[in-house]
């Protein structure tokens, strides 16, 4: 079974936003913290992005908050 992970920087609107609308459609998820300049990397070379929100599932990589209000509307 894959894990459901959201990358978030804290305190950011976009990703307080992102965990809300999760929350509310039902999803379980993990919570990963990239901060504000780190992990970069890593998000790069397991994503293909170093935007947040980033939701990752077995479905697939939701980028930002309008991919993850989509994906909660299916």
């Amino acid at each position: 079974m894959t894990e459901n992970l959201l990358y978030v920087v804290d305190g950011d609107k976009e990703s307080e936003k992102a965990v809300e609308i999760l929350t509310k459609c039902g999803l379980r998820f993990k919570k990963i913290s990239v901060g504000k300049d780190g992990n970069g990397k890593s998000m790069w070379r397991d994503l293909r992005t170093t935007q947040t929100p980033t939701f990752h599932s077995s479905k697939g990589i939701y980028v930002g908050v309008n991919e993850i209000v989509q994906l909660c509307q299916k």
